[in-house]
């Protein structure tokens, strides 16, 4: 499980955040979002962060979200 912390989007991502948009580091497949583990919800309640999944390389990592 990787953690990535962007502020600005890369050029293989779009400025969007919807889910059907990112897309995986590995393999360039698209991300689907899942939800975050209570312990994760407890410590990391006001942090903006989603997690996602790549389901081709079985990829967790969770995503800063920006407004």
């Amino acid at each position: 499980m990787t953690a990535e912390f962007r502020i600005k989007p890369q050029e293989d991502t779009t400025t969007s955040t919807s889910s059907s948009e990112l897309m995986c580091r590995n393999c360039k497949t698209r991300l689907s979002r899942i939800k975050r583990s209570e312990l994760a919800k407890f410590f990391l309640f006001g942090l903006p962060l989603k997690k996602y999944i790549c389901y081709k390389c079985s990829r967790k990592t969770y995503r800063w979200v920006s407004k």
